[in-house]
């Protein structure tokens, strides 16, 4: 009975209804796709750092370094030697160095020098092809191929930098021989290719008596104890720089942490407007049918469900929202995945848990919202009201 009172209620005024519904639901939505954003960098970012304790290369911005070499998302500070990353490898507290030389792309998707071990980094494995083995030979990956369109035995020419319009590299051309699975990592998005390849791709623009020079060198040390002292030494003692990816990541998303803390208080805002738009709601209701409701009680309907009618439309407004906003976060997941930030791994059970807390907060506003009007229902005067009617 008290389901089809409320589904009653609803149908005689749907207008407010569905504003309320709307209002509640892109709260939810902001407070939900807020936290499960910023949660989902946090994680991506430490995701694309695993395994890079420090990023070791030119002196100079700290995070630009660290956006180059791990995120792929600048331009490096400058040249290292490749002299001075082998004598690094062998200091006793460092467990592997890899060298890794950047400065060239091909439409859009950078191009890296590397050795071997770069693709143990990410647990890379093939798709499809053998590793390159030789100089211009290229492994690419996931993504990279998806947006070249490149198949094995493709050829393609690299551009200097980042833009598609920069000078061309046309004497020397790369041959896909591997495809990469995908990892959810930043591999996706490159191409890679052995150092001699870019030594090979400069050569007409370099000294030829000049010591051969990378642009990083990617360090795993042996033990948390040696980020205390490791760092400082190197940028004393050396003309190196190195950057702790942790660091420098957590110091980037502080920079947007006020960012979001405002998005948030928008949201609660708009939950909270909801919880007094319901509340408007059931308060215009209860005044133009005092009448129905004092009959129902004088047929003898208790004023427990009178109660549950009135709180049932506030929670029937809230779960209705809800479902609405899973619908609009499973939007916005899929565009964040194969659009915003390909590649990026989501936790679903993680947004879920987000969504079912911010419901229930919202559920308890809406019982909240309903007290001031249970308190005049139970003071309705039933023969001064029956008798007007």
């Amino acid at each position: 009975m008290t389901l089809k009172l409320v589904w009653a209620s609803v149908r005689d005024q749907p207008l407010q209804f569905l504003l309320a519904v709307m209002l509640c639901a892109l709260g939810i939505t902001a407070v939900v796709c807020v936290v499960a954003l910023q949660h989902t960098l946090e994680s991506h970012g430490a995701r694309q750092a695993a395994g890079i304790d420090l990023v070791v290369g030119a002196k100079g911005s700290a995070l630009q370094n660290t956006l180059a070499a791990v995120y792929h998302l600048d331009v490096p500070n400058g040249n290292i030697r490749l002299a001075d990353v082998e004598t690094l490898a062998k200091h006793p507290m460092v467990a592997q160095a890899i060298p890794i030389s950047l400065g060239d792309s091909v439409g859009g998707a950078r191009i890296v020098g590397a050795p071997d071990t770069f693709y143990s980094l990410y647990n890379a494995a093939l798709a499809a092809g053998a590793w390159p083995a030789a100089p211009m030979e290229a492994a690419v990956g996931a993504n990279a191929a998806k947006q070249l369109k490149l198949r094995l035995g493709d050829q393609f020419i690299g551009s200097h930098g980042m833009s598609e319009s920069s000078a061309e590299h046309g004497e020397h051309p790369f041959v896909v021989t591997a495809l990469l699975a995908p990892t959810g990592r930043v591999i996706d998005n490159l191409v890679v290719t052995p150092l001699a390849s870019i030594w090979t791709m400069h050569a007409e623009h370099s000294d030829p008596a000049a010591p051969p020079e990378v642009t990083f060198a990617l360090i795993k040390l042996k033990s948390l104890a040696a980020m205390a002292s490791l760092p400082r030494y190197i940028n004393a003692e050396t003309n190196l720089q190195a950057t702790s990816p942790a660091t420098e990541s957590a110091r980037l998303l502080a920079n947007f942490a006020w960012v979001a803390l405002i998005v948030k208080s928008f949201a609660a805002a708009l939950i909270v407007a909801t919880g007094i738009a319901l509340l408007a709601a059931l308060l215009q209701s209860l005044e133009r049918r005092q009448t129905d409701l004092a009959l129902l009680r004088a047929m003898g309907v208790k004023r427990a469900t009178l109660g549950a009618l009135l709180a049932g439309q506030g929670l029937l407004t809230v779960l209705v929202a809800a479902a609405l906003s899973a619908l609009l976060v499973t939007a916005a997941a899929y565009w964040l995945v194969h659009v915003g930030l390909v590649g990026v791994t989501i936790d679903g059970l993680y947004v879920a848990t987000v969504l079912l807390i911010v419901t229930l907060a919202a559920l308890l506003l809406a019982l909240l919202a309903t007290l001031p009007v249970l308190r005049r229902t139970a003071k309705l005067d039933l023969a001064t009201l029956l008798s007007k009617s």
